[in-house]
């Protein structure tokens, strides 16, 4: 009899758990969203509404993540701001992966601050090694994207070795492809990166971009670099054409990919090597209207053509 008490206890608890959890998200969505619109440029009033959501949704997982977000914001103002503000961001952001072990967003985001932040604050080789793991048991890939991340930051010697083992497990991936092509690249090896950015584009009639976003932003900005890479090494020029015609044709405002201005610029570099004046002219001025004012490398490169 007391068995089935707790039993029935429990199931009662764990409903009015689930309904409260429910109510919960439904009641906090809108404020939530508020902290969003305001971030990364408004600080003030997001950590104001985040800090007020705390004090009623201490345990939230939503809630905790946003106070990691804002709080680590906070730390990249200097110095005195790290030291009061990293280990409350550390924090919050350690209870959300607590409250919700699997999500992936809260995982990564304990990872990017043990990336980011030393040791005396929390961080550290030792604990992004460990988080990487974490996240392998919950996706390989995802898993094997965050120990790349851990090695480039701390054992960058051995980075293209690693990139390269991961592509043996994961060949069909364009993200790894990227990054692969983007060291190769960095090494002096255009086409080996040539063939790495081709792969990861997509390009083929056949071949639609992913609707998945991180996935489609790599396919996307390894259309862009086909078109760079060809800049540099002089070679593969139509190729760099077609590629950057597609990147312009399918860009997306709301992925992080080189701005508009940049591939017009790309672009005009790649018509002065194939000798066509017109074209060259054409993105050129496309570039200079698209560029921000503050752009000083973007302008530099226009002058030069």
């Amino acid at each position: 009899m007391k068995h089935i008490l707790i039993l029935t206890v429990a199931a009662c608890t764990f409903a009015t758990v689930n309904t409260w959890a429910q109510h919960n998200s439904q009641a906090l969505e809108p404020q939530l969203q508020q902290i969003e619109a305001h971030l990364p440029n408004e600080l003030g009033p997001a950590q104001r509404l985040m800090e007020r959501l705390l004090e009623q949704y201490p345990e939230d997982p939503q809630v905790n993540y946003y106070c990691g977000v804002i709080y680590g914001l906070r730390a990249g103002e200097g110095m005195l701001s790290a030291m009061r503000n990293a280990s409350r961001s550390r924090k919050c952001t350690e209870k959300a992966v607590a409250l919700e072990p699997t999500n992936m967003k809260y995982q990564l985001a304990a990872l990017n601050y043990y990336l980011n932040a030393p040791s005396i604050v929390g961080g550290g080789e030792t604990k992004a090694r460990a988080k990487a793991a974490d996240i392998a048991t919950i996706d390989n890939l995802q898993g094997t994207l965050a120990q790349l991340r851990v090695v480039n930051v701390f054992d960058a010697n051995n980075y293209t070795a690693a990139l390269t083992q991961a592509m043996t497990k994961h060949p069909n991936e364009p993200r790894l492809k990227l990054r692969l092509g983007l060291q190769k690249q960095a090494e002096g090896d255009y086409a080996g990166a040539h063939t790495l950015f081709k792969q990861a584009a997509m390009l083929q009639a056949d071949s639609a971009l992913s609707e998945h976003p991180e996935i489609r932003a790599a396919q996307l900005n390894a259309r862009y670099q086909v078109a760079r890479n060809a800049v540099f090494s002089g070679i593969d020029v139509q190729d760099g054409i077609q590629s950057m015609e597609a990147y312009i044709l399918t860009f997306d405002n709301d992925l992080e990919l080189p701005e508009l201005a940049w591939a017009h610029a790309r672009m005009a570099q790649l018509m002065k090597l194939d000798n066509n004046e017109a074209g060259v002219e054409t993105h050129r001025q496309l570039a200079q209207q698209l560029g921000q004012e503050n752009d000083k490398a973007l302008y530099e490169l226009l002058d030069r053509l």
